[in-house]
């Protein structure tokens, strides 16, 4: 698995991913043109507001459209210290930035309109917004309405309509790995693939939206899967390192290849539906991590 090479890149190159999709692009090549660009986003001085303004450029959001203004002043905030997640390991700026420029490339990819590209761009900078470091630790939804609780009045402010913040709403939660992911795959799957419906999960408000809203549904398992991309489905070394920051953010995860490969499976079995472009790479990750695991050259068991 080829590492990008990052130094001296420019930040926004406007030619390569995630700003643009090319035709006939491995996802290899893909995924280090994406790491490249958080690479050269790393050292910038208020990368959040930088970020952003560079993606919402890119889907073509007017500085006076509502959602622009609102997430311009919210990554300022991120960018200031005022939500209080610089000290996280990885649920900090680093983290917000990859999964915007992730998710802009999952929605060129997927073709979707302009409007939709900026309603997942500013769910994406909002979805761990006022994150504490912790885990909803038995209480779903605990990180993520912490989030939109912080977000929902800037996005007031800003003159974005209510119906469009409860659609912001139902990305976010969907963001959240044990119910709210699980029921946008399962619309998901019942809009673009035939599977049965499902009942929204009590206590999920706004989710049901995604029963109802085969576009919706689609733009949460986006959103869910671009919050997963960093880790699982980039470069290896990119992988490895979202491993050791959540290792250090939270000492029940081991930063080792084993917890990764687990990891990876558990992915692997779910499959990608968005980002399905992407399996290669995370077959190729397994393939690296299990070969080392293994201190062999060659081969890969499935």
């Amino acid at each position: 698995m080829n590492q990008p090479q990052a130094t001296g890149s420019p930040f926004p190159d406007l030619s390569r991913a995630p700003f643009v999709v090319l035709s006939g692009v491995s996802p290899e090549t893909v995924a280090n043109e994406i790491v490249a660009c958080l690479q050269a986003v790393e050292p910038l001085e208020r990368r959040t507001c930088r970020v952003f303004a560079a993606v919402a450029a890119n889907v073509g959001m007017s500085p006076r459209d509502p959602l622009a203004v609102a997430g311009t002043r919210i990554a300022a905030d991120l960018d200031d210290g005022v939500t209080g997640q610089a000290r996280n390991a990885y649920h900090n700026s680093r983290h917000i930035c990859e999964v915007l420029l992730c998710s802009l490339f999952l929605a060129k990819h997927a073709g979707l309109a302009g409007a939709q590209q900026a309603r997942i761009a500013v769910a994406a900078l909002v979805h761990d917004l006022h994150h504490d470091g912790t885990t909803n630790a038995g209480q779903p939804f605990r990180l993520e309405r912490l989030a939109m609780d912080a977000a929902r009045p800037g996005l007031a402010a800003a003159g974005v309509a209510q119906e469009e913040i409860t659609r912001i709403t139902a990305l976010v939660l969907a963001t959240e790995v044990t119910i709210g992911g699980p029921y946008a795959r399962c619309c998901f799957r019942h809009f673009h693939q035939g599977g049965p419906a499902s009942e929204a999960p009590p206590g999920a408000d706004p989710l049901g939206l995604l029963a109802t809203d085969p576009d919706l549904a689609f733009q949460a398992v986006l959103l869910a899967e671009a919050d997963l991309l960093p880790s699982v489905a980039l470069t290896y070394d990119h992988a490895m390192q979202c491993q050791e920051r959540l290792s250090r953010e939270d000492c029940r995860i081991a930063a080792t290849p084993a917890q990764k490969l687990a990891f990876l499976d558990r992915h692997r079995e779910e499959g990608l539906l968005v980002a399905q472009f992407f399996e290669p790479n995370l077959e190729q990750l397994r393939c690296v991590i299990r070969a080392s695991m293994e201190q062999s050259s060659g081969g890969c068991s499935t």
